[in-house]
C-alpha cells in the first residue's frame, strides 16, 4: 500500500450521530461503513490524514473531499445537520473546497444527475464542481454515460466476513438464509409468494436492517404452505451465526430496476465467503462470477435450492479469487489509489 501522501482527505457523509470514525465502521449501513468506512481505514493504514467526518473545525482543511450518498433530511431529528440543515452545510464546504482549487470526488452509487426530486437537484446543482465519480460496478459505468463525461474509478464493496469452509451441513431441515437492507426486501417477499413455490425449504431466515414484521406476516400469507419463517435484525454477527445453519443464500432482485442494475456484487460474494451456495438473479455485477452462483428460476436455480450439498468445489474457487481480489484490505488498497492519484 502506497504510503505517507501529502494529501488531506475529507468527507462529507449523511446521516452521522457523531463526527466519529467509530460509528461509520460500526453502522448498519453497508453503503456507508463499507465505501467510506473502508476508505478511510485505508487512509490511516496508509498514514493519510483524513480529518473527522464532515470536517467542522475551521483547521480542517482538506484538498480532497469524497462525497457519500447525499441525504437531505432523515426526517428524525436524529443525525448530525438534520432540519434541513445539510444543504446548505455541504454546499459551503464545496464552494470553499473549489475556490481552493480541492477535488471533490462522489461515492456515486445511484444516478442522482438524472433522478427527479431535490437530491436529484442537489446533485445537478454541485456537478460542475465534481472532478471524479466512484461508481461501484463497470454496469453503473454504463448507466452514467450520458450524464457524466468525466473521470471514473470503479471500487465495489469488500466482503467483511471471515471466510466459512463450505460443508459439514446436512439437510434435516432445508434452510434458505436472505440478508440486505430494508430497500431490497420487496423483492424476497415477491419471491416468497411466487417462484419460492417451486423448491420451497422447510425454514427461511430473513435478516434486515429494521424490523418489518407485517409485511413479512402478509407475504407469508401466499407462501408455501409449512415454510417457518424467522426475522431477525441483520448484523454481522447474527449473519455469521445464521450462515453456520443454513444450507444456501437466497437473493432475488430485478436486472432491469435501475436502482438495482448498477449494483456492486457485495451480496453475492458475502454469501460465498460464507460457504454457501447462491441462488440470484442475474444482475449485471454478479455475471463475472456467472460459474459461482445459480439464476433463480431456471432449472439450475431449481436443482441447488432442492440439493444445495453438491456445490462445495464451486464455492472453494470462489473463495480464492474472493480472498485475491475484495477483501477489506485489496478495496481499501483500490481506495488509497485513488487519492494518490489526484
Amino acid at each position: 500500500m502506497v504510503e505517507n501522501t501529502k494529501k488531506n482527505v475529507g468527507w462529507l457523509v449523511s446521516n452521522v450521530r457523531t463526527n466519529d470514525f467509530e460509528e461509520l465502521f460500526n453502522t448498519e449501513l453497508a453503503s456507508s461503513r463499507m465505501r467510506a468506512g473502508v476508505c478511510i481505514s485505508g487512509c490511516q493504514k496508509a498514514k493519510i490524514n483524513v480529518y473527522p467526518l464532515n470536517f467542522r473545525e475551521a483547521h480542517h482543511n482538506p484538498d480532497l473531499v469524497f462525497m457519500a450518498k447525499y441525504v437531505p433530511d432523515s426526517n428524525t431529528g436524529q443525525y448530525l445537520d438534520d432540519s434541513g440543515k445539510r444543504r446548505a452545510f455541504w454546499l459551503e464546504k464545496i464552494k470553499l473546497l473549489h475556490r481552493k482549487k480541492g477535488k471533490l470526488i462522489l461515492d456515486y452509487t445511484d444516478n442522482h444527475f438524472v433522478n427527479p426530486g431535490i437530491v436529484g437537484d442537489f446533485y445537478r446543482k454541485i456537478k460542475p464542481r465534481v472532478h471524479a465519480l466512484i461508481l461501484p460496478s463497470d454496469r453503473m459505468g454504463v448507466n452514467v454515460a450520458d450524464s457524466w463525461k468525466g473521470k471514473t474509478y470503479i471500487i465495489p464493496e469488500p466482503v467483511e466476513v471471515d471466510f466459512i469452509k463450505p460443508g459439514n451441513r446436512q439437510l434435516k431441515e432445508s434452510t434458505a438464509l436472505w440478508f440486505g437492507h430494508i430497500t431490497n426486501l420487496g423483492w424476497l417477499l415477491d419471491f416468497m409468494m411466487s417462484g419460492l413455490h417451486k423448491a420451497p425449504p422447510r425454514h427461511l431466515i430473513i435478516l434486515v436492517n429494521n424490523h418489518p414484521e407485517e409485511a413479512v406476516k402478509e407475504a407469508a400469507k401466499k407462501a408455501p404452505k409449512g415454510m417457518k419463517i424467522s426475522l431477525a435484525k441483520w448484523t454481522v454477527e447474527t449473519m455469521v451465526h445464521a450462515a453456520k445453519i443454513s444450507h444456501y443464500v437466497l437473493i432475488p432482485s430485478n436486472k432491469n430496476d435501475p436502482r438495482k442494475s448498477g449494483v456492486s456484487p457485495g451480496r453475492l460474494l458475502t454469501g460465498l465467503a460464507l460457504g454457501l451456495p447462491v441462488v440470484a438473479s442475474p444482475l449485471d455485477s454478479y455475471m463475472p462470477f456467472k460459474d459461482f452462483f445459480s439464476i433463480i428460476g431456471t432449472d439450475e436455480g431449481i436443482a441447488t435450492m432442492k440439493n444445495p450439498l453438491v456445490h462445495n468445489d464451486k464455492i472453494l474457487k470462489a473463495q480464492e479469487l474472493i480472498k485475491q481480489k475484495y477483501t477489506v484490505e485489496a478495496i481499501e488498497s483500490e481506495w488509497v489509489r485513488v487519492v494518490c492519484d489526484q
